[in-house]
């Protein structure tokens, strides 16, 4: 699209939530509209406040803008990169796309492995593969997340961040009812504008407290709301006991998709085609399953609940971090400490083992690493000195009492938001649908890390904020729920039985993989190990989508 008699053009991918706002503020200030797309909005809000637009911007998106006038090309991504947008500069050509696969078709540019990526991701975890803006191709990059690129004739101009979230020095002092009524309302806000839509709109319910109160809220909004569920169908999975309070509660109009697993090294390398890259862990080949299905229900927008556990404290060791902050006051050492291990049947010992672990950690060191490197010995070792891992500078803090707040803020930019996010959109994009994500509304997640620990964990439960500002809206069984079930599948299993022939059959390979990145005799014992009964499920996925990607883009 263009705009001011084609001196300023837009290519965009991506929605801006609050565009009806935005367009009422620019009509005030003397702009016209033809459309009622939210590009145009975009261009308009250009025009108006050239590149602090993107400040005004709630959303996602990647998108590029020429301007004609001064000669350059902005290139910008939303604030958590939910939206690819990658590209190639060399000094004298730059090429961008949303498909690393399209960058392949110019002739300047070259495909080769980038082998740092490569081994972060074979021998540590997937969790340290997005601590920067390159991928698993070398000289192919990310536009970085919550900023924007300008190049003119002359080359990259400038790269700047229009947004940061910074940890506080100190929390804001709110009483639980303030706090209560402003995230109700700002989740309730964020859950609205994500359902404006000229298409049918549905939910992605898994019976948890994120998807559960999404779906609550939309529901209130529109009582037309479409909500799908995921169930193994072979009982490792299934949350159905969750899911049916929720159902029955809002009287939504529901759909099980009892998924089908056969032939999964087929499905895995259809998946891989849409990826372009390696995928961080099996939920997201079970995703990618599921979005099939949900797509042939003709329901083109989707609301997910990502975010939460990175905004609120959900995972399991979150727990840990919360009493790490604790530790020396009778709150932590007494009542969280035994509230949590009444409220979740934990036994002392694995208590003991974080709190060592815990205090050993140091501001300034990364011995977060040695939780993440059992895989190493499985890589020839002259790779290993590709590895960037020790680049990870952390979280510039000196408060001690923050090893939570550290942590979600890790999991937030670099651990697990961000492998997820790529996951989603490219599964669901593959399929023509678009999903959408109310808990990282960036007013959200600024309000959230303006709180203390309490705001988060109290009485040992996770998302006590979630949980308060639920009542009344949410189903009881499931806003008081103390179990928390992963979307997962039995890739352990897996491969000790359906894929057990092919993985053998891939490991004797010699395939390049083989000989020049893995340590063959070191991934067969890991592999028999794990036939006895040992879990390496995680360096098995990793494996398997290595072997395949190399094979889908190299040979």
């Amino acid at each position: 699209m263009s705009a001011d008699s084609e001196n300023v053009w837009i290519a965009f991918n991506g929605e801006i939530y609050n565009f009806l706002e935005l367009k009422e503020e620019l009509k005030s200030r003397g702009h016209s509209f033809k459309t009622n797309s939210d590009t145009e909005v975009v261009l308009a809000s250009y025009l108006e406040w050239g590149t602090e637009c993107f400040k005004r911007f709630n959303g996602m998106w990647g998108l590029s803008i020429y301007d004609r006038r001064v000669d350059q090309i902005i290139l910008s991504r939303d604030r958590f990169g939910k939206k690819p947008l990658h590209y190639y500069y060399d000094e004298t050509v730059l090429i961008f796309a949303s498909e690393i696969k399209s960058l392949f078709l110019h002739p300047s540019v070259p495909k080769k492995m980038n082998m740092a990526k490569i081994i972060d991701y074979a021998g540590r975890h997937y969790r340290y593969v997005d601590i920067d803006n390159d991928t698993y191709f070398l000289n192919i990059h990310q536009v970085p997340k919550s900023s924007f690129m300008v190049f003119n004739i002359k080359g990259l101009n400038e790269v700047c961040a229009y947004w940061n979230l910074s940890i506080p020095k100190s929390f804001d002092i709110l009483t639980d009812s303030e706090m209560i009524e402003e995230f109700r309302y700002l989740f309730h806000d964020a859950v609205k504008i994500r359902l404006r839509s000229d298409v049918p709109v549905g939910c992605m319910l898994s019976g948890g407290l994120d998807s559960g109160s999404i779906t609550c809220l939309a529901a209130q909004e529109n009582k037309k709301i479409h909500t799908f569920s995921g169930v193994t169908g072979d009982g490792y999975f299934d949350e159905s006991e969750y899911i049916n309070e929720i159902v029955k509660h809002e009287e939504v109009q529901h759909i099980y998709i009892y998924q089908n697993h056969s032939n999964l090294y087929a499905i895995l390398k259809e998946m891989l085609q849409f990826h372009d890259e390696p995928v961080c862990t099996v939920t997201w080949l079970c995703n990618y399953i599921l979005s099939k299905e949900v797509a042939k229900n003709k329901i083109p927008v989707i609301l997910t609940g990502h975010g939460g556990d990175e905004l609120l404290a959900g995972y399991w060791d979150h727990y840990h971090y919360a009493f790490a902050d604790l530790r020396g006051t009778r709150e932590g050492d007494n009542l969280e400490l035994k509230a949590w291990l009444d409220n979740h049947k934990r036994g002392l010992d694995e208590y003991t083992a974080a709190k060592k672990y815990i205090n050993s950690l140091k501001i300034e060191t990364n011995l977060e690493l040695e939780k993440y490197s059992p895989y190493l010995n499985c890589l020839q070792k002259n790779v290993l000195k590709f590895s960037k891992c020790g680049n990870i500078n952390g979280i510039d803090t000196q408060k001690e009492n923050q090893n939570l707040l550290r942590r979600l803020y890790m999991e937030l930019f670099f651990e697990t938001i961000p492998p997820s996010l790529r996951a989603e959109d490219r599964n669901m994009m593959a399929f023509a649908i678009e999903n959408r994500l109310p808990l990282l509304d960036y007013r959200l997640v600024e309000f959230c890390f303006k709180l203390s620990n309490s705001a988060k964990i109290r009485n040992g439960l996770g998302k006590w904020l979630l949980r308060e500002s639920m009542k009344g809206i949410l189903p009881e069984k499931v806003r008081l729920r103390k179990d928390k079930t992963g979307f997962n599948a039995p890739f352990g299993d897996w491969i000790r039985n359906e894929l057990r022939q092919m993985m053998q059959q891939m490991i004797s390979k010699k395939s390049f993989m083989n000989t020049e990145i893995y340590d063959q005799k070191n991934v067969q014992k890991k592999f028999e190990e794990h036939l006895s009964g040992s879990n390496y499920y995680m360096f098995f996925w990793q494996y398997l989508n290595l072997n395949i990607w190399h094979e889908l883009f190299f040979e």
